[in-house]
């Protein structure tokens, strides 16, 4: 039976886990808070941003521009955003899981000839490379503490040249979308192709309709100088939106695992410390025995 001394350790030592796990919820959750602030003004712009571009290119059909070009699908580029670190839950166990359902269900866009794939984070190149996905065409590391759009630029750039220079006949982007402190949903988004059928955008609320849309504006410089200075900067906005999406989603998940890591340290400490007295009771009982039926014998 284990001594009252390998107990007391056995107690030190999940109390000292539990202060660490402690620690990293109040980080995260600080970064959580700033993560999400930061993603509800960006879903904001891009809101304004599609509606403006959708106006734009509805009012003028005959717009040539090469990011508004379809394409039969032959290569593809796959942004895959994820982490360099781990402690958070089943942030990528959900990522790689609709990440495998997605491989499984198009076989003809998978392989390492027309499938090209771009990731966020150590975790998401180690598993990449693993299953074999399609051919990793660069990685960068994950912007735990504060995304910055200047540090995404070199990322949406890989995919709007790609598109605009024929190399890719589609873009597609995965990463977990915020939905709340508790649920985080992977979702793939096509960025390019863009078209009002194909794009998906959980940020944009697609209902909401303006009292504007009959009124005939004016637009100075022409519309089609417009799209051609818009569209970029509302595709780099989407890559933009996506990894602070992926990265609220991170810090949430990582503050609800260190949230049930504590409460289960804490749980841990209250059996082991009912055992720790049960024994010590045992053995102060099994003592005054001990020194009564010796005193017993000596009479």
């Amino acid at each position: 039976m284990p001594s009252t001394q390998q107990y007391r350790r056995r107690i030190k030592s999940v109390k000292s886990t539990r202060q660490i796990t402690k620690a990293m919820e109040m980080v995260a959750s600080v970064k959580m808070q700033k993560a999400v602030k930061a993603i509800s003004a960006e879903r904001a712009y891009i809101q304004s941003t599609w509606k403006l571009l959708s106006e734009i290119t509805e009012s003028a059909k005959n717009i040539s521009n090469p990011l508004l070009t379809e394409r039969p699908v032959e290569k593809v580029a796959l942004l895959v955003a994820t982490s360099d670190r781990g402690l958070c839950g089943s942030f990528h166990a959900d990522i790689f899981r609709k990440l495998r359902s997605w491989q499984k269900d198009n076989p003809e866009q998978i392989n390492l000839d027309n499938l090209d794939v771009i990731v966020i984070g150590g975790r998401g190149v180690d598993f990449v490379s693993k299953i074999k996905l399609g051919q990793v065409v660069a990685s960068f590391d994950s912007q735990e503490d504060q995304v910055a759009y200047d540090q995404t630029t070199a990322i949406s750039k890989i995919l709007i040249d790609g598109y605009s220079e024929a190399k890719y006949d589609k873009v597609i982007i995965l990463y977990s979308h915020y939905v709340s402190s508790l649920a985080q949903k992977p979702v793939f988004k096509q960025l390019l192709p863009i078209s009002k059928d194909h794009l998906d955008l959980p940020e944009v609320w697609k209902d909401q309709e303006s009292d504007q849309n009959d009124q005939d504006f004016i637009y100075e410089p022409d519309k089609e100088l417009l799209v051609n200075q818009i569209l970029p900067l509302f595709l780099r906005t989407q890559v933009y939106g996506a990894i602070l999406e992926s990265n609220a989603s991170e810090q949430s998940a990582r503050m609800v695992a260190m949230k049930n890591a504590t409460d289960n340290a804490g749980d841990l400490i209250e059996d082991l410390q009912l055992t720790y007295n049960s024994i010590r009771q045992d053995s102060i009982t099994r003592e005054i025995a001990e020194i009564s039926a010796g005193a017993e014998a000596l009479n």
